[in-house]
């Protein structure tokens, strides 16, 4: 008896498998400690510490997948409408991503436009931030069918108001290295071990070995 191959079950499980160097948990344990480590940059050299949170997360999945995954098992395309999904994300990106982090600067300087900084007791642009990083990576998480990303989301979403609260009763920079700090190490620690593993499992192919006799 001939066994049906479910093509969409192969595409997917191919899809997912795409996840598994850990890069991705690596680039937001990195961004997740850059955010920890932000009031301590911020007072060495002030505003110019953007330049130093920000690019690092995706340098790491840019250079991670170029210079260690496909390597390994080369470059994967998929079908129409998951591609379209990946388009659609990045253009979400390309709109939530600078908002996002505009909030969590005006959070983090504490520069309010206006009164905004003074409804609900000082705690609108925080919720506000954490609202649309939630919204973010939730929406990434579903068209991009990961769904580690919903961790992302929820840690950073929650940690951004979490961290104004605590930073009023044992201050700064303690206030994000409990929220932002902790759950960031761990994350980086999870995906180097990944990436430890795939690449022990996928080493990079011998160029001439098939042609060896």
């Amino acid at each position: 008896m001939t066994e049906k191959i479910d093509l969409r079950e192969i595409e997917k499980k191919s899809y997912r498998f795409t996840f598994k160097d850990g890069i991705y948990d690596i680039a937001y344990g990195t961004l997740l400690l850059s955010f920890a480590l932000a009031p301590i940059l911020r007072e060495i050299i002030y505003l110019w510490y953007i330049i130093i949170v920000i690019p690092p997360a995706p340098l790491i999945i840019i250079l991670g997948k170029r210079l260690i995954t496909v390597p390994r098992i080369g470059i994967v395309k998929f079908d129409k409408k998951r591609t379209k999904s990946m388009k659609k994300m990045i253009f979400l990106s390309a709109v939530l991503v600078p908002i996002t982090i505009l909030i969590l600067i005006l959070t983090i300087t504490n520069i309010f436009p206006g009164d905004i900084g003074s409804l609900m007791n000082g705690y609108t642009i925080p919720i506000v931030a954490g609202i649309f990083a939630i919204i973010l990576l939730s929406i990434g998480a579903y068209l991009l069918d990961f769904p580690n990303m919903y961790l992302y989301g929820a840690i950073i979403g929650l940690g951004i108001p979490i961290t104004e609260i605590l930073q009023r009763y044992i201050g700064s920079p303690t206030d994000g290295i409990i929220t932002f700090g902790i759950s960031g190490l761990i994350l980086l620690i999870f995906g180097l071990y990944n990436l430890s593993k795939f690449i022990q499992k996928y080493p990079i192919p011998k160029s001439g070995l098939i042609n060896e006799k």
